[in-house]
């Protein structure tokens, strides 16, 4: 079975200063060209994968970021972006129907919580993006990473999106960097928070899986339930290959040219894939982006906690398009 997904790191930089991430704080190097990422998107699709997330950093600061995403679809993938929106109106003509799913970062109900978690001020262009989203037919998503500070305020969270006419994706912070770990997130007051509000709001997602997970204690190394190797490919910005995953890569093995023959071949890549969810960094991991996409790989009960959730996201997105196309949306 293929991998099914690639999360490409088009950038480490970042226009905001998050209080629970440091990805900014990186030591910039140079990026990969266009030419470089396409050859890699033609090798992901000779190795099967069909979804790529384009992510950072904020993705939108590549001065090419409209000919990647154009580059990727031409391919066939299905695509997604998580942007700040602090560049999402001057780019949104410019990207306009390239990308599947569109989220936009949200960490409070109000300019006051979500500025300060960000580190700049930019809840009203966050507002103005969701508009000019919705005019272009685009399906935006408020993505809303729930901590220890905020998960008694989700609800505030809730009734945005619904002021503004979108979902809104909940996201428990997971254990891989050092805000989160001090505060011992996730917990399970966190999960709860989020399965109340979603009971309660009918514009809120969240995925039944990673949830479970959280509540069983995370990845046993013992026995492990991540599949990251086999899952995911995870490139970085400067053409490397990731391995077993971004948040605790061990290694990252340049690319050039080969991810092809790298991801089939490569005694690196076989020596991550065995020990895959086996390492000391990935005792009672929770990291979703990597777990969520392991949970397809092989049948259990997380299986079938992750297919409830993805069919239930696709009829909620297909009663919002309708409401969409019957002119239903009325932003504030």
């Amino acid at each position: 079975m293929p991998p099914l997904v690639a999360n490409y790191y088009l950038t480490y930089r970042c226009n905001a200063r998050c209080h629970f991430c440091d990805i900014w704080a990186l030591e910039p190097k140079q990026e990969a060209s266009l030419e470089t990422i396409a050859q890699n998107l033609r090798d992901l699709r000779r190795l099967g994968v069909r979804y790529v997330d384009f992510t950072g950093g904020e993705p939108l600061l590549r001065h090419d970021v409209g000919e990647i995403y154009k580059t990727a679809k031409d391919l066939g993938f299905a695509t997604s972006m998580t942007t700040n929106t602090i560049l999402y109106p001057k780019k949104a003509e410019e990207i306009r129907g390239l990308i599947d799913f569109l989220n936009f970062s949200l960490d409070g109900g109000d300019a006051e919580t979500h500025d300060q978690s960000r580190g700049v001020k930019i809840f009203d262009t966050l507002v103005e993006s969701v508009k000019i989203a919705l005019s272009l037919g685009e399906y935006p998503v408020l993505n809303h990473t729930v901590t220890a500070q905020n998960f008694d305020r989700i609800g505030e969270v809730a009734e945005l999106g619904q002021k503004l006419g979108v979902r809104v994706w909940l996201n428990p912070a997971f254990t891989a960097h050092s805000n989160y770990n001090s505060k011992k997130n996730p917990t399970p007051e966190i999960a709860q928070a989020i399965e109340s509000t979603a009971k309660r709001y009918k514009n809120v997602g969240y995925n039944r899986a990673a949830l479970a997970f959280i509540a069983a204690g995370g990845n046993d190394t013992q026995n492990p339930r991540c599949k990251a190797v086999d899952a995911v490919i995870a490139i970085s910005p400067h053409d490397e290959l990731l391995l077993p995953c971004y948040h605790f890569a061990q290694t990252g093995v340049p690319i050039e040219g080969r991810l092809y023959e790298l991801y089939r071949e490569s005694e690196t890549v076989e020596e991550y894939r065995q020990s895959q969810g086996k390492l000391s960094v990935c005792e009672g991991c929770t990291v979703w982006c990597y777990l969520i996409p392991s949970f397809f790989k092989g049948v259990d009960k997380y299986w079938f906690l992750n297919q409830m959730t993805y069919a239930g996201e696709f009829l909620a997105r297909k009663r919002f398009l309708q409401r969409s196309n019957k002119n239903e949306l009325t932003p504030v």
